[in-house]
């Protein structure tokens, strides 16, 4: 009969092992949880852009009334980034040229309102009529600057085709920017029917680089004989320069008395061996508390696992 004998030596060597990894998987561990703690940035509040659709693509058949209404107030504060939008919408639907039915929607949003697009492809069929409008406020403040520019429009081009003239009644008037913050009444109207049955307006609007927003409407729209389109478009920037610092008061300097002398004494020597306490050494870097606990830990692991060796290899 075989004897198995067990090697006391090779059962220490496995055990130190053992033991060592599972120190080395803690440590591990710990430093990456405390370095994640310690280390990771603040995060910073980034604000999505709201976009707001409605009246779109609908009552595509002959002899309906559209009504369509957008009011944003967007609120931006430069300085801490905080960003909020309230919106209105309204839409109004029913037959043609007649008194439509109303629903109302206001809505607060933690993020600005970047871009309106309305009654855009809607009300294709004859006899249609389309009233819509959009009217945005940016108030910036904390801005650097209040610098505007006028804002640029694309609006009545291909529009009002066939049918006696004049059909078009846009101000202003032979507007075709490329890539413009207002775009509206392009490819509209057109089939024929009444003179100035588009009658589209852009008030006096502006834009800015610090909170640009676009508004996009009846474009596409009441292709059929006999229909008329109304739409407005308004975009206006209030801007409130950051708040300069007011220096304060400057105070009379009190007069500074002469110390009285005194005896000086011989200062300790230090020493970087001892502790700050004991002779007036002050550590040129300190350490985190954080790491001092965490070494201080890996020393008591240590110690664990290699006494955890001897009493494995005297067995």
């Amino acid at each position: 009969m075989s004897t198995v004998v067990h090697s006391p030596i090779v059962a220490g060597k496995f055990g130190l092992h053992t033991s060592l990894a599972k120190v080395t998987a803690l440590a591990a561990a710990l430093l990456i949880a405390i370095m994640g703690l310690t280390f990771v940035p603040a995060g910073s509040a980034a604000s999505a852009a709201e976009t707001i659709a409605q009246c779109n693509g609908v009552n595509n058949t002959g002899g309906l009334g559209l009504a369509c209404d957008v009011t944003v107030t967007n609120n931006l504060d430069i300085t801490s980034g905080v960003a909020s939008s309230t919106v209105t919408v309204k839409e109004c639907t029913g037959a043609a040229n007649t008194a439509l039915t109303c629903t109302t929607t206001p809505t607060s949003y933690g993020e600005i309102t970047s871009s309106v697009n309305q009654c855009n492809d809607a009300n294709n069929g004859g006899g249609s009529s389309v009233i819509c409008n959009v009217y945005v406020t940016n108030n910036i403040t904390g801005a650097a600057s209040t610098e505007v520019t006028d804002a640029t429009i694309n609006q009545c081009n291909g529009s009002g085709a066939e049918g006696t003239g004049p059909t078009l009644l846009c101000t202003p008037s032979d507007q075709s920017a490329t890539s413009a913050t207002i775009t509206q009444c392009d490819g509209t109207a057109n089939g024929g029917g009444a003179g100035d049955r588009v009658i589209c307006t852009v008030t006096a609007s502006t834009m800015s680089a610090q909170l640009p927003v676009s508004i996009n409407q009846c474009n596409g729209t009441a292709n059929g004989g006999g229909s008329v389109v109304t739409c407005t478009a308004s975009l206006t920037n209030n801007i409130v320069l950051a708040s300069a610092t007011t220096p304060s008061a400057t105070a009379t300097p009190t007069p500074t008395p002469t110390p009285t002398p005194t005896a000086t004494a011989t200062p300790v020597a230090k020493n970087t061996l001892y502790d700050s306490k004991t002779d007036g050494f002050t550590h040129a870097n300190s350490i985190s508390p954080a790491f001092l606990e965490v070494g201080l830990l890996l020393a008591g692991l240590l110690t664990a696992a290699f006494a955890a060796r001897r009493i494995a290899a005297r067995r």
